[in-house]
């Protein structure tokens, strides 16, 4: 498989915990990692790290990935820099490797149901940080799928009201819930992580008109891998609240 990964400020504990991931994957071939930071602090001898431009923040630095790659033969998996200290490795290796084992057509990744209906039906999205692309179509789909992401930036997912409210909800934060910065940025700050959003359920609705289902975990350890991520997601928050 060939691995794409976006950071923003790549550093050394960044690239440590990336070689930590490979270890645990089955068979890695090319690593290509998108450094979403205009401050270059760090040469890394081990990994090919290029300069993105971040004007979508994780969603253009994939298309990047996937450009340099230029590789739509060989299986590629899809993350941002939050899978090496928020979610816990050898559980979603394990996951990736039974991902790989199955040889599916379709792209999966982390899969969330909110209790909400818009007009696009019940709000079910793969999270941005992480996604399997086992073919030549499925990395042609989210190639094409990105680019209309990217295209529809500023525009709204949905206006319905319920909608509306999840994303407020969501901004305000808490120690059990929604945005761990909340509080902590300012206005240009939650402005791109409303239009982030946006992006995240856009992408999931444009993959699944391609054809590709929003699809549960399929390993056995699904459940401590959701309590762990629970738990990280919690500290995280406690942190930032303190």
């Amino acid at each position: 498989m060939n691995l794409v990964l976006v950071a923003y400020r790549w550093n050394q504990q960044k690239s440590q915990a990336l070689t930590e991931w490979i270890n645990h994957l089955p068979e890695v071939g090319r690593v290509v990692v998108v450094n979403n930071h205009d401050e270059v602090s760090f040469e890394d001898p081990k990994y090919s790290v290029v300069s993105g431009c971040n004007r979508f923040a994780e969603f253009s630095g994939y298309q990047e990935g996937l450009e340099i790659l230029n590789d739509v033969q060989t299986p590629c998996l899809i993350l941002n820099d939050t899978a090496l200290a928020h979610h816990s490795q050898s559980l979603w290796c394990s996951q990736v490797a039974q991902w790989n084992f199955e040889r599916s057509q379709s792209i999966f990744g982390d899969p969330r149901h909110e209790p909400i209906h818009t007009e696009h039906g019940p709000l079910s999205y793969y999270a941005s940080w992480i996604f399997w692309l086992p073919t030549f179509e499925s990395i042609k789909d989210f190639t094409s799928a990105l680019v209309e992401v990217t295209e529809k930036w500023d525009e709204a997912y949905s206006k319905s009201r319920a909608y509306r409210t999840f994303i407020n909800r969501y901004l305000k934060g808490s120690l059990f819930h929604g945005w761990k910065n909340a509080g902590l940025r300012d206005q240009k700050a939650t402005d791109l992580k409303i239009r982030c959003i946006w992006a995240e359920h856009r992408l999931s609705l444009i993959l699944k008109m391609q054809g590709n289902q929003i699809a549960a975990l399929s390993t056995n350890q699904a459940p401590i891998l959701r309590a762990i991520d629970r738990f990280y997601s919690f500290r995280r928050r406690v942190q930032n609240f303190m």
